[in-house]
Formats: structure tokens, sequence, C-alpha cells
């Protein structure tokens, strides 16, 4: 959709083609999560859930990484574009995707040497870690298809063809669950097919983005560029707090993992890879809402638009809070049943933690979206500094302490409600955020 063509149409309706192409877009990425998980619980059993469960977090921070550059590079992409000035976004798509290749492989190289460390750090021993390592080295080979492709989709996004972003990760996730059954059900090949599936989604998402090479209307073209370490931090700046967004998932997995190891053993880890999974649900929602608006809200403040950007941000705060509100009521309302998907071996320990915890988990669902809303509106008008306040708070600084302070007073009860008192506190800054962002720059 052209600069021309946004302009002829109500802008609610331009938010909400965006928006939902993003989230469904996003929902393709959490689709092969979620594949995984139910096929290795039905396939190999709690062990698996716990197994995987304990890579999560290196799958989060693949694309944290992927989503950092993205955004961090189609931020000031879209700006240029909405200042028509076209031969400086094509220089920064070009030197965004160098960045990208640079870093997808000197992560991979360093996950793969030191493996054992970080599976270990992660917490895997035992049975267990041998489980787990067979998901990782596969997973960690092919994480430079995980990171260029966040960063190609954020890219087609701020260019013009949301559409083919969300088709494209769709049917990359259509895939590794159509793979997943192949090889976990039919194959018996556990979680390295599982691993194997997994990579597979990338790569075909990849092959189709190439798709908009024939998109009419696009700007997306390779263009000579000179290396400046002032655009590699403002690319880093502008994407830290999308990472963070990623990397917080991360962390909390880890460090709720080694707290509920120590409370309720690995059948509580195990019960906690369920409740993970429907976070990873809702947080993809929320980044969707976000990345599927930073697009228009970039575009609109390289023009200037005041009111347009109130009202785009008004509708991402309602949006974002009917979704937070919608898992809410799932969660709550049909624990019982989605707890069971992946409670094959109908372990009853295993139900009710799960149940009870992931009712207590879902009430923080009624606050993030407010969170991420902030985030990524700060991010697309370059606010870094406030964006990264609250991605700090909400996914680094007070997760641990709050974690810590819950678990001793509450025990596993504490453990579930932590993301709630971490989502409201940090709610509180984003309130003041915007309301000086408001009074200041759009008043």
């Amino acid at each position: 959709m052209s600069q021309q063509n946004l302009a002829n149409q109500s802008l609610f309706k331009i938010f909400m083609k965006y928006t939902s192409l993003a989230v469904m877009s996003m929902l393709g990425i959490s689709l092969f999560i979620l594949a995984d998980t139910y096929f290795i619980a039905n396939g190999v059993g709690a062990d698996g859930i716990a197994a995987l469960n304990i890579v999560l977090p290196v799958v989060n921070t693949t694309h944290g990484i992927g989503w950092m550059i993205g955004v961090g590079g189609a931020t000031p992409f879209s700006i240029s574009k909405g200042r028509k000035d076209y031969q400086k976004a094509q220089s920064q798509f070009s030197f965004t995707i160098v960045i990208a290749l640079v870093i997808s492989f000197i992560f991979c190289l360093v996950t793969l040497m030191f493996a054992d460390t970080i599976l270990g750090f992660l917490g895997a021993s035992g049975h267990i870690f041998a489980m787990s390592k067979s998901y990782y080295m596969v997973l960690v080979a092919f994480s430079p298809a995980f990171i260029i492709t966040d960063t190609v989709i954020s890219f087609l996004r701020n260019d013009n063809n949301p559409s083919l972003a969300m088709i494209s990760l769709l049917i990359g996730g259509l895939f590794n669950v159509v793979f997943d059954y192949l090889f976990i059900i039919q194959l018996n090949m556990e979680l390295f097919g599982s691993a194997v599936a997994t990579v597979i989604s990338p790569i075909i998402t990849l092959l189709l983005s190439s798709l908009h090479l024939k998109h009419t209307d696009r700007q997306l073209a390779f263009r000579k560029f000179k290396a400046n370490i002032n655009d590699i931090k403002r690319i880093f700046s502008i994407g830290f707090s999308s990472f963070l967004n990623e990397f917080s998932s991360a962390l909390v997995m880890f460090l709720f993992n080694i707290v509920i190891l120590q409370i309720a053993g690995n059948i509580g880890v195990s019960a906690y890879g369920i409740i993970a999974n429907i976070n990873i649900m809702a947080m993809v929602i929320f980044a969707g809402i976000g990345q599927g608006f930073q697009p228009l809200v970039s575009i609109y403040y390289g023009q200037r638009e005041k009111d347009t950007l109130k009202k785009l941000l008004k509708y991402g705060l309602i949006l974002s809070t009917a979704f937070g509100l919608f898992f809410f009521v799932i969660g709550f309302v049909f624990s019982e049943s989605i707890v069971s998907l992946f409670n094959n071996e109908q372990n009853p320990q295993l139900a009710q933690l799960a149940e009870t915890g992931l009712r207590l988990y879902v009430l923080s669902f009624l606050i993030a979206g407010v969170n991420f809303t902030t985030i990524y509106f700060m991010a697309a008008v370059e606010k870094a500094r406030p964006s990264l306040i609250v991605a700090l708070l909400r996914g680094l600084l007070l997760i641990l302490p709050v974690l810590l302070v819950m678990a001793h007073l509450m025990q596993i009860t504490g453990v579930w409600l932590t993301m709630l008192v971490v989502e409201s506190i940090t709610m509180l800054f984003s309130v003041i955020i915007l309301k000086s962002y408001y009074k200041r720059y759009l008043a």
C-alpha cells in the first residue's frame, strides 16, 4: 500500500489491516512452538516438555536478535520513506541486512562452541540434558535462518507488503506442524525430529518472502552504503527494546525453571512448560500489534502528523487491552481443557499444578498489552530511551527480585503471580512516559 493509498483510506481501516496481518504472522512464529510442545507431549511425554522448555530461552533470544535488527533498521527506513528520501531508505535496508548476516553467524558460532555450558546454565541435567541437546544443536546451527527471516519480515511490513509477511510466516509455521507430526509421531525421532521440523519453517518463510521482489510498490533494493558507527548505534538503540521483549520471555523461562525446580521438581517444570506456551501466544499477539502499527507510526512521524499519531496510539492501547482480556478469559475459563491437550499421560499432579498456575498467570495479560504498545510506539517515533526503560523494567530489572520475594512468601503460587506484579509496576511507568510524550509532542 503506497503512501498515497494510505492517505485515501480511513486510518482505523489501515490500522486494523496492518495490525491484523502482523498478529497473524506472529502467530505463525508461535505455531511451531505450540506444535513442538503438543507433539512432544504426545510422542515423548512430560520429560520431553521439560527438555524443550529448557531450550526455549534460546529460541526467544534468537528471535529477539532478529526483531531487534529488523525493527531497529526498518523504523528509520519508514521514517525516510515518510520524508520521501528513498535512496537513504534503501541504503538503510542494505546496511541492516549486512548487520543481520554478521550478527547471526557470530551468534551461531558462539552457541555451538559453548553448547554444553549453555545447556548446563539453563538447568539441563541427567537424561534431560541429552534430550535438550538433541533439540538445541539443530536449532542453533540454523539460527542465522531465524535471524535473517525476522529481519526481512520487518522490512516487508515497512515496505507496503504486510500481507506477504503474514502469508510467508503462516505457511512456514504450517510446514512445521506437518513435519512435527511426520518426524515425532510417525518416525519416532523425538526431540531431534522436532528440531528438524522447526528449522524448516524459517527457510520456507524466507523463500516465500523473496516474492516481494515482484511487488510493484516496493522500495526495498540493495544500494551501496557507507558503514557508519552512528547507524549501527541507531539500529541497536531503536531495536533493543524489541530484543528485550523476546529476551524477557527467555529470562522468565530460565528463572522460573530454576525456582520451580527447587519448589516442585521436574513435574513443576513440565507444568510451567505448558503455561509458558500459552504465555508465548499472548506475547506474540502483543508484539504483533506493536510491530503492525510501527510502520504507520514511523511514516506519520516522518510526515509530522500529530493528530494521526494520537489516533494510532489510542487504537494500539485499545486493541492490546482487548486481546489481554480475551487471553485472560480463555486461560481462566478453559484451563482444564488447555492443560489436557499437553498431558497425554494424564498425570494428576501435572494437571493440578498447570491448571492452577495458568489461572493465576493469565492475570498478567490484562496489563501486559499496555506495556508492549508503549515500547513499540516510543521506538517508532525514535524515542529509544523511554522505550528501553519500559522494556528493561518488564524484561530484566524487576523479574528476579519480584520472583524471589513472591516465591519466598507464597511458594509456587507466588511464582505464578510474579508477572502480574512485574507488569503492574511497569505499567505505572508506561502511563507516566505516554503522558509526558503526549503533553510535550502531541498536545
